[in-house]
Protein backbone atom coordinates (compact mmCIF):
# COMPACT_ATOMS: atom_id res chain seq x y z
CA UNK A 1 0.00 0.00 0.00
CA UNK A 2 1.31 3.45 -0.94
CA UNK A 3 1.55 6.05 1.81
CA UNK A 4 2.65 9.67 1.92
CA UNK A 5 5.69 10.49 4.01
CA UNK A 6 5.55 13.57 6.18
CA UNK A 7 8.38 16.11 6.04
CA UNK A 8 9.74 14.85 9.37
CA UNK A 9 9.74 11.28 8.06
CA UNK A 10 11.55 12.35 4.90
CA UNK A 11 14.17 14.12 6.99
CA UNK A 12 14.58 10.99 9.11
CA UNK A 13 15.06 8.82 6.01
CA UNK A 14 17.60 11.31 4.63
CA UNK A 15 19.48 11.29 7.92
CA UNK A 16 19.59 7.49 8.01
CA UNK A 17 20.87 7.33 4.42
CA UNK A 18 23.78 9.61 5.35
CA UNK A 19 24.76 7.47 8.32
CA UNK A 20 28.01 5.51 8.17
CA UNK A 21 28.98 2.35 10.03
CA UNK A 22 30.22 2.77 13.58
CA UNK A 23 32.11 -0.22 14.97
CA UNK A 24 32.05 -0.84 18.72
CA UNK A 25 34.90 -3.08 19.78
CA UNK A 26 36.37 -3.59 23.27
CA UNK A 27 34.51 -0.50 24.45
CA UNK A 28 35.91 1.71 21.71
CA UNK A 29 34.44 3.36 18.61
CA UNK A 30 35.84 3.05 15.10
CA UNK A 31 34.96 4.93 11.92
CA UNK A 32 36.30 5.07 8.38
CA UNK A 33 38.61 8.03 7.80
CA UNK A 34 41.20 9.24 5.30
CA UNK A 35 44.60 10.81 5.86
CA UNK A 36 45.65 12.63 2.69
CA UNK A 37 43.07 10.44 0.87
CA UNK A 38 44.56 7.21 2.22
CA UNK A 39 41.69 5.20 3.66
CA UNK A 40 41.97 3.72 7.15
CA UNK A 41 39.94 2.61 10.14
CA UNK A 42 40.29 5.20 12.90
CA UNK A 43 39.50 5.28 16.59
CA UNK A 44 37.00 8.05 17.35
CA UNK A 45 38.05 10.01 20.43
CA UNK A 46 36.33 13.20 21.58
CA UNK A 47 38.98 13.50 24.30
CA UNK A 48 41.93 13.61 21.87
CA UNK A 49 43.05 17.19 21.28
CA UNK A 50 44.56 16.32 17.89
CA UNK A 51 44.36 13.67 15.20
CA UNK A 52 47.06 11.00 15.67
CA UNK A 53 48.64 8.92 12.92
CA UNK A 54 50.94 5.90 13.15
CA UNK A 55 54.26 6.24 11.28
CA UNK A 56 53.35 3.41 8.88
CA UNK A 57 50.19 5.25 7.80
CA UNK A 58 52.06 8.57 7.73
CA UNK A 59 54.46 7.05 5.19
CA UNK A 60 51.58 5.79 3.00
CA UNK A 61 49.93 9.21 3.21
CA UNK A 62 53.25 10.88 2.28
CA UNK A 63 53.25 13.13 5.31
CA UNK A 64 56.38 15.26 5.74
CA UNK A 65 58.89 14.56 8.51
CA UNK A 66 57.57 17.30 10.79
CA UNK A 67 59.01 18.48 14.09
CA UNK A 68 60.13 16.16 16.89
CA UNK A 69 58.10 16.48 20.09
CA UNK A 70 57.49 14.60 23.34
CA UNK A 71 53.86 13.51 23.78
CA UNK A 72 52.61 13.35 27.36
CA UNK A 73 49.90 10.82 28.21
CA UNK A 74 48.25 9.23 31.22
CA UNK A 75 50.93 6.53 31.35
CA UNK A 76 53.97 8.76 30.85
CA UNK A 77 55.49 10.22 27.70
CA UNK A 78 56.45 9.05 24.21
CA UNK A 79 58.37 10.51 21.25
CA UNK A 80 56.23 11.97 18.49
CA UNK A 81 56.34 14.27 15.47
CA UNK A 82 54.14 17.31 14.82
CA UNK A 83 53.25 17.43 11.13
CA UNK A 84 51.52 20.31 9.33
CA UNK A 85 49.62 20.27 6.06
CA UNK A 86 47.66 17.02 6.40
CA UNK A 87 44.07 16.64 5.21
CA UNK A 88 41.77 14.46 7.30
CA UNK A 89 38.40 13.20 6.03
CA UNK A 90 35.59 11.53 7.97
CA UNK A 91 31.77 11.29 7.70
CA UNK A 92 31.80 13.45 4.58
CA UNK A 93 33.65 16.22 6.43
CA UNK A 94 37.04 17.42 5.20
CA UNK A 95 39.34 18.74 7.89
CA UNK A 96 42.51 20.79 7.55
CA UNK A 97 43.95 20.71 11.07
CA UNK A 98 46.84 22.98 12.01
CA UNK A 99 48.84 19.83 12.62
CA UNK A 100 48.53 16.10 13.26
CA UNK A 101 50.60 14.03 15.68
CA UNK A 102 52.62 11.14 14.24
CA UNK A 103 53.04 8.64 17.05
CA UNK A 104 53.98 4.95 17.19
CA UNK A 105 50.64 3.36 18.09
CA UNK A 106 51.71 -0.28 18.28
CA UNK A 107 51.76 -0.36 22.09
CA UNK A 108 48.34 1.31 22.34
CA UNK A 109 46.91 -1.07 19.74
CA UNK A 110 48.17 -4.18 21.53
CA UNK A 111 47.86 -3.26 25.19
CA UNK A 112 44.85 -0.94 25.38
CA UNK A 113 42.77 -0.83 22.19
CA UNK A 114 43.33 -4.52 21.38
CA UNK A 115 42.76 -3.89 17.69
CA UNK A 116 45.28 -2.84 15.02
CA UNK A 117 44.89 0.94 14.90
CA UNK A 118 46.80 3.42 12.77
CA UNK A 119 44.79 6.59 13.33
CA UNK A 120 42.83 8.40 16.01
CA UNK A 121 40.40 11.10 14.90
CA UNK A 122 40.06 13.62 17.70
CA UNK A 123 38.06 16.68 18.59
CA UNK A 124 38.70 18.48 15.27
CA UNK A 125 35.82 16.43 13.84
CA UNK A 126 33.60 17.31 16.81
CA UNK A 127 34.49 21.00 16.43
CA UNK A 128 33.65 20.93 12.72
CA UNK A 129 30.25 19.20 12.64
CA UNK A 130 27.19 18.19 14.61
CA UNK A 131 27.39 14.43 15.04
CA UNK A 132 24.65 11.90 15.74
CA UNK A 133 26.15 8.82 17.35
CA UNK A 134 24.10 5.65 17.83
CA UNK A 135 26.35 3.07 19.44
CA UNK A 136 23.50 0.60 19.99
CA UNK A 137 22.65 0.44 16.28
CA UNK A 138 26.20 0.92 15.00
CA UNK A 139 25.90 4.09 12.97
CA UNK A 140 27.14 7.66 13.00
CA UNK A 141 26.44 10.72 10.84
CA UNK A 142 27.22 14.38 10.47
CA UNK A 143 23.75 15.96 10.65
CA UNK A 144 22.15 19.35 10.08
CA UNK A 145 22.20 21.83 12.95
CA UNK A 146 18.75 23.06 11.88
CA UNK A 147 16.85 20.20 13.52
CA UNK A 148 16.36 19.93 17.27
CA UNK A 149 18.18 16.84 18.64
CA UNK A 150 16.41 14.34 20.86
CA UNK A 151 17.32 13.97 24.49
CA UNK A 152 18.50 16.05 27.41
CA UNK A 153 20.64 19.05 26.48
CA UNK A 154 23.83 19.28 28.55
CA UNK A 155 26.17 22.29 28.35
CA UNK A 156 29.81 21.69 27.59
CA UNK A 157 32.53 23.19 29.77
CA UNK A 158 36.15 23.06 28.65
CA UNK A 159 38.83 21.79 31.02
CA UNK A 160 42.47 21.13 30.05
CA UNK A 161 41.49 20.67 26.39
CA UNK A 162 38.63 18.22 27.03
CA UNK A 163 34.93 19.07 27.15
CA UNK A 164 32.96 18.22 30.28
CA UNK A 165 29.29 17.73 31.12
CA UNK A 166 27.42 18.07 34.44
CA UNK A 167 26.69 14.83 36.30
CA UNK A 168 25.82 13.78 39.84
CA UNK A 169 28.05 11.37 41.76
CA UNK A 170 26.34 9.98 44.86
CA UNK A 171 23.95 12.92 44.55
CA UNK A 172 26.74 15.53 44.43
CA UNK A 173 26.97 17.79 41.36
CA UNK A 174 30.25 17.32 39.48
CA UNK A 175 31.87 17.85 36.10
CA UNK A 176 32.73 14.79 34.01
CA UNK A 177 34.90 14.73 30.93
CA UNK A 178 32.86 13.67 27.89
CA UNK A 179 35.35 11.13 26.56
CA UNK A 180 34.27 8.79 23.78
CA UNK A 181 37.86 7.55 23.62
CA UNK A 182 37.59 6.07 27.11
CA UNK A 183 36.57 2.47 26.54
CA UNK A 184 37.16 1.37 30.11
CA UNK A 185 35.81 2.33 33.53
CA UNK A 186 34.61 5.70 34.75
CA UNK A 187 37.54 7.74 36.06
CA UNK A 188 37.34 9.84 39.22
CA UNK A 189 39.82 12.31 40.72
CA UNK A 190 41.37 11.61 44.10
CA UNK A 191 40.02 14.97 45.28
CA UNK A 192 36.50 13.82 44.40
CA UNK A 193 37.09 10.51 46.16
CA UNK A 194 37.97 12.43 49.34
CA UNK A 195 35.03 14.79 48.92
CA UNK A 196 32.59 11.88 48.68
CA UNK A 197 34.30 9.88 51.43
CA UNK A 198 34.82 6.83 49.21
CA UNK A 199 36.84 3.80 50.26
CA UNK A 200 39.52 2.30 48.00
CA UNK A 201 38.52 -1.28 47.20
CA UNK A 202 41.30 -2.46 44.90
CA UNK A 203 43.47 -1.71 41.88
CA UNK A 204 43.12 -2.04 38.14
CA UNK A 205 45.60 -1.70 35.29
CA UNK A 206 45.13 1.19 32.91
CA UNK A 207 47.08 3.97 31.28
CA UNK A 208 47.33 5.32 27.75
CA UNK A 209 50.11 7.02 25.84
CA UNK A 210 53.42 6.45 27.60
CA UNK A 211 52.68 3.00 29.01
CA UNK A 212 50.64 1.08 31.56
CA UNK A 213 49.92 2.02 35.15
CA UNK A 214 47.88 0.71 38.07
CA UNK A 215 45.00 2.78 39.42
CA UNK A 216 43.19 2.52 42.75
CA UNK A 217 39.48 1.76 42.39
CA UNK A 218 36.34 2.80 44.27
CA UNK A 219 32.60 2.28 43.84
CA UNK A 220 30.00 4.97 43.38
CA UNK A 221 26.59 4.19 44.81
CA UNK A 222 24.98 6.20 42.03
CA UNK A 223 26.12 8.14 38.97
CA UNK A 224 23.43 10.26 37.32
CA UNK A 225 23.88 11.37 33.70
CA UNK A 226 21.17 13.23 31.77
CA UNK A 227 18.55 12.09 34.27
CA UNK A 228 19.48 8.40 34.11
CA UNK A 229 20.90 6.78 37.24
CA UNK A 230 23.57 4.10 37.13
CA UNK A 231 24.09 2.08 40.32
CA UNK A 232 27.13 0.45 41.90
CA UNK A 233 29.54 1.99 39.38
CA UNK A 234 33.19 0.95 39.48
CA UNK A 235 35.53 3.94 39.06
CA UNK A 236 39.31 4.11 38.73
CA UNK A 237 41.17 7.00 40.35
CA UNK A 238 42.81 9.45 37.92
CA UNK A 239 45.89 11.07 39.48
CA UNK A 240 46.83 13.21 36.48
CA UNK A 241 47.43 16.87 37.34
CA UNK A 242 44.94 17.89 34.61
CA UNK A 243 42.08 15.72 35.93
CA UNK A 244 38.46 16.81 36.10
CA UNK A 245 36.06 15.53 38.81
CA UNK A 246 35.25 12.48 36.68
CA UNK A 247 35.59 11.07 33.19
CA UNK A 248 32.75 9.15 31.54
CA UNK A 249 33.38 7.01 28.46
CA UNK A 250 31.50 4.46 26.44
CA UNK A 251 30.72 2.24 29.45
CA UNK A 252 28.18 4.94 30.36
CA UNK A 253 27.60 6.79 27.08
CA UNK A 254 26.62 3.67 25.12
CA UNK A 255 23.32 3.75 27.02
CA UNK A 256 22.31 6.93 25.18
CA UNK A 257 21.59 8.16 21.67
CA UNK A 258 24.20 10.92 21.45
CA UNK A 259 24.19 14.19 19.54
CA UNK A 260 27.24 16.43 19.85
CA UNK A 261 27.59 20.05 18.78
CA UNK A 262 30.82 21.48 20.13
CA UNK A 263 30.25 24.74 18.23
CA UNK A 264 27.03 25.28 20.16
CA UNK A 265 28.75 24.10 23.34
CA UNK A 266 26.28 21.29 23.98
CA UNK A 267 25.59 17.58 23.76
CA UNK A 268 22.19 15.89 23.83
CA UNK A 269 21.77 12.49 25.48
CA UNK A 270 18.62 10.46 24.95
CA UNK A 271 18.50 7.47 27.34
CA UNK A 272 17.89 4.14 25.65
CA UNK A 273 15.78 1.33 27.05
CA UNK A 274 17.16 -0.08 30.31
CA UNK A 275 18.15 -3.40 28.70
CA UNK A 276 20.59 -1.72 26.27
Amino acid sequence: MMRTLTLSALLAVASQSNAEPLKFYNGRLFITATINRVRTEALLDSGAEATMVDPALATKAKLPEGTAQVMKGSGGSAPARIVEGATVGALGVKLHPDAVVVLDMRDLSTRLIKRPTQAIVGRELFDAARLKIDIAHGDIAAVSADNAPRGVRLPLTGHAGIEGIPVKANGTLAQAEFDLGNGSDVLISRDMVKKLGLRIIGQKSGGGIGGALNRDTVRLKTLEVAGRKFHNVLAAIDDQASHNDLNVGTAILRHFLITTDFKQRAVWLQPLAENN
